[in-house]
């Protein structure tokens, strides 16, 4: 069955997929269906994308040079010359996909990357993501920031982003010049965001009151690490939990709860306290809606050597000890999933793209090529054999283009 024009690309992609599991095999007629299907979808997802080059002079459309950058990040790519050997190495493939005689030079996607217009690819890449099917479990999403180490030699990336703790997906990004930029970073990212019913994590970059009154304005809820230039609150916290260790925790109208963990050499201890009882909190106006109070204390024993950390945060939310470690926890999803699989799968810091917009417009495609096999796989443990399936097998690349249109995530 080839490509039936009257047919969505969602519906054929019902088609395709419901045929290929009564089948053992992934023909190369079922790979051709699937990729015009994908080819009409990505017009769709990219249609405010503008192509910077020249009109008088584009032997390959934007489409078709999108396609040949995403499967050669698929397929273990990492850098413009990656990009450039595969499309060279897979010129029968995208010939037969693409229809395209030659493959590009090096310039072509050196050039691309360098002017595409990286605000507009982000959107497009958010967009796409959002119109993913949600689970019924409430959004946690965890907001973070990342440099760009390879480029920042040469340039100041630093990524915000905005990461679904439940079902492991990027939801947005934005650039900020730099790690202090962050501040004002983070309400532009969280604009780009439906809050309804989400608790949002953040680290003690986003404690401020605009962040916390954003946040709610926009029916959300918030778990947000204190720190030090909030100095009034961070103190005043600091005292009351040293205080309420001495006369017991019960005494205070504190709740406690405890864990242990032991593996790999070390012992991890870590105490949650909670107070929902704020009336002493003299700055409590200022920060919107503020109900808890919560302290966090992780001992780490490796032989003989024993640490010990104390961590702060506020939250809208009454939480009970338990409920409030869980989100907490939740937050370094975001370094484990996200910033951990680019920098080992996609070798996002050795990259030493630092040339105009380049550096933003890979890190939106390798997000959106990780976001396809966090799809394929319902995780991102796999990432790195996935790529060198999609390297080694053209049929395999096509299949994880094929998995953005599936239903149920």
């Amino acid at each position: 069955m080839l490509y039936n024009a009257t047919l969505t690309p969602l519906k054929h992609m019902e088609v395709i997929m419901a045929r290929k599991k009564t089948k053992e095999f992934y023909s190369e007629i079922d790979q051709i269906a699937d990729s015009e299907a994908f080819l009409e979808s990505i017009h769709k997802g990219f249609f405010d994308v503008e192509d910077p080059r020249v009109q008088d002079n584009q032997s390959y459309s934007l489409v078709s040079l999108l396609v040949m950058i995403l499967c050669a990040i698929l397929a273990g790519g990492n850098t413009i010359l990656d990009i450039y050997d595969y499309a060279h190495l897979k010129l029968k493939m995208f010939q037969r996909i693409l229809k395209i005689e030659e493959a590009p030079s090096y310039n072509v996607f050196w050039w691309l990357l360098t002017r595409l217009n990286p605000r507009q690819l982000e959107n497009s890449l958010v967009r796409w993501i959002q119109l993913l099917p949600e689970k019924e479990k409430k959004k946690l999403i965890s907001i973070d920031g990342k440099h760009i180490r390879g480029a920042a030699r040469n340039a100041k990336i630093h990524l915000v982003s905005a990461w679904d703790s439940n079902r492991s997906l990027l939801l947005g990004q934005i650039k900020a010049k730099e790690k202090s930029n962050e501040i004002t970073a983070i309400p532009e990212l969280l604009d780009s965001l439906d809050l309804t019913n989400a608790t949002i994590t953040i680290d003690a970059a986003g404690c401020q009151t605009e962040i916390v009154e954003k946040i709610r304005d926009g029916k959300g809820d918030y778990v947000i690490a204190l720190k030090g230039n909030q100095g009034t609150l961070q103190e005043e916290a600091k005292n009351f939990f040293t205080q309420v260790r001495d006369v017991g925790y019960q005494e205070a109208d504190c709740r406690t709860a405890s864990s242990l963990e032991k593996g790999h050499g070390r012992i991890e201890e870590r105490e949650v306290v909670v107070t929902h009882q704020l009336d002493w909190l003299d700055c409590k106006s200022k920060w919107k809606d503020l109900t808890s109070l919560i302290e966090v204390t992780s001992r780490r024993t490796i032989g003989e050597k024993t640490t010990e950390e104390r961590r702060l945060y506020i939250s809208n939310l009454e939480l009970t000890p338990e409920r409030a470690g869980e989100i907490i926890r939740s937050h370094w999803s975001i370094e484990n999933r996200l910033h951990w699989n680019m920098d080992v799968n996609f070798g996002e810091d050795a990259s030493l793209a630092s040339t105009g917009n380049a550096p933003e417009n890979l890190a939106s495609l390798r997000r959106l090529a990780s976001t396809m096999i966090r799809i394929d796989l319902g995780g991102v443990l796999g990432t790195a054999q996935r790529r060198r399936q999609a390297a080694w097998d053209d049929s395999w690349t096509l299949r994880l283009l094929s998995r953005i249109f599936e239903v149920g995530v």
